[in-house]
């Protein structure tokens, strides 16, 4: 006796795949941990300067090359941090204030030491 299979249980099959949960996101590598860290301490540095870091997350920084960090952003309307490791293990961060912040869209760039335990220097630019 030979049975066949209903025609709809390979089309079920295929959509029943389709509906799987998206995977978990990727753990942030040992790289990206830090970059975050030096954000978040030059932000507290440039808090601690008056320089208005309104709406800014460290969280929320993009890890680029070192010419990018250093040549900055456009003002735009949030906060932007941008940071890179430099050939001697400091980092970049740069870090342009927004549009409606006190500091009305200047940008920092920030030296923070190796392992994030302090800033070796800031920059001011518009």
């Amino acid at each position: 006796m030979t049975r066949t299979i209903p025609r709809w249980i390979p089309l079920l099959a295929a959509l029943s795949a389709g509906c799987a949960p998206a995977p978990p996101p990727a753990a942030p590598t040992a790289e990206e941990t830090a970059a975050k860290k030096a954000a978040s301490m030059a932000l507290t540095a440039l808090s601690n300067r008056k320089f208005d870091v309104q709406g800014c997350d460290g969280s929320k920084a993009h890890v680029v090359q070192e010419a990018e960090a250093r040549a900055g952003t456009p003002q735009v309307d949030h906060c932007v941090i941008l940071v890179a490791r430099r050939s001697d293990r400091t980092w970049l961060v740069a870090v342009r204030s927004s549009l409606s912040s006190g500091s009305v869209g200047a940008q920092a760039l920030v030296t923070v030491l190796p392992e994030a335990e302090g800033v070796g220097a800031i920059e001011y630019t518009r």
